[in-house]
């Protein structure tokens, strides 16, 4: 979580350079907003497939554990029906 915080400072930063360096230039206010809204919504475009393909409703135990050195017994509670099949 930590890197990805880093990462959006970094680009936040950023984009307040280049906004200060454009104010500095004589940019009107309407074109400012205007820059806004056009990075919102490329920003957009680019996290829909991200948001509406990748992130699930539920996660199955099985694929969640896939990338992990844990296994159902180690995650299951104490008495649930999977956790006996397994043990």
């Amino acid at each position: 979580m930590a890197n990805y915080v880093g990462f959006y400072k970094g680009i936040q930063s950023a984009g307040a350079a280049v906004m200060w360096s454009l104010d500095s230039n004589g940019m009107s206010y309407m074109d400012e907003l205007i820059s806004n809204w056009v990075l919102l919504a490329g920003s957009l475009v680019i996290a829909f497939p991200v948001i509406f393909f990748r992130i699930k409703e539920h996660v199955p135990v099985e694929e969640d554990l896939k990338f992990s050195d844990e296994t159902l017994a180690d995650v299951l509670p104490e008495g649930h029906a999977e956790k006996s099949a397994v043990a």
